[in-house]
């Protein structure tokens, strides 16, 4: 299983790393926003980004590797979801380098990420994953890469409609609302990332079961 991590790793392309930097340019409006939450979905779509980049092939060509290394399929399966631990962090490490880059040289107030934050960057990804894997080993990379691939945009959407709504005098009870929820995020950010690391567990491990199951009665010609 350790062939498979490794291969995912050292098969990234460079372009992958390229079009993942266009990531901090869409989550920080063009660097000049430093909000926390801004970083949360950053960290969040640019590990996504890069783990689903490895699976880009169809899964039928990625079985002459499993056929021609000492793993199983369980072994595959479960080195996909390993791997994609190891992007997060190389994403994590990145994102907070730039965050420290930007608390430093940039004329605009931001922090640095806390670790709750961190955790709930970490289960959120995981729950996308976790909709991913079985979806390509089913139906296919683009079929799994179009219905995930619109979650970075949502957010977006719905993070620009907050903020239209923060700014507009009229929807004072809207208004009200988010900040009673920003408030109760902040002050109880523990309770929140450990919930959401329950979930996001339960629910990887329902997906990697899932996913055992599909690609076990996965039949291939050259198999």
């Amino acid at each position: 299983m350790n062939a498979l991590i490794r291969k995912d790793v050292y098969t990234q392309k460079m372009s992958t790393y390229l079009i993942t930097a266009l990531w901090f340019i869409i989550f920080t409006n063009f660097f000049t926003e430093g909000q926390p939450v801004r970083h949360v979905l950053l960290l969040i779509f640019a590990a996504y980004y890069m783990a689903i980049s490895t699976s880009n092939k169809a899964f039928e060509k990625e079985s002459v590797l499993i056929n021609s290394l000492p793993v199983t399929r369980k072994q595959f399966v479960l080195a996909k979801y390993t791997s994609g631990f190891i992007w997060f962090c190389l994403s994590a490490a990145a994102i907070l380098v730039y965050i420290f880059l930007f608390d430093t040289f940039a004329p605009f107030p931001t922090r640095m990420m806390t670790i709750p934050e961190l955790l709930i960057a970490l289960g959120c990804f995981y729950l996308i994953i976790s909709l991913f894997y079985p979806l390509q080993f089913k139906a296919g990379y683009i079929l799994a890469t179009s219905l995930t691939i619109a979650l970075p945009f949502l957010s977006l959407m719905a993070f620009r409609i907050i903020l239209n709504i923060m700014e507009n005098p009229r929807m004072v009870a809207e208004q009200t609302f988010f900040l009673q929820t920003a408030d109760l995020i902040t002050t109880n950010q523990w309770t929140i990332a450990l919930s959401v690391l329950l979930i996001s567990a339960l629910l990887t491990w329902l997906s990697i079961l899932l996913s055992i199951r599909i690609v076990h009665k996965t039949d291939f010609d050259h198999a």
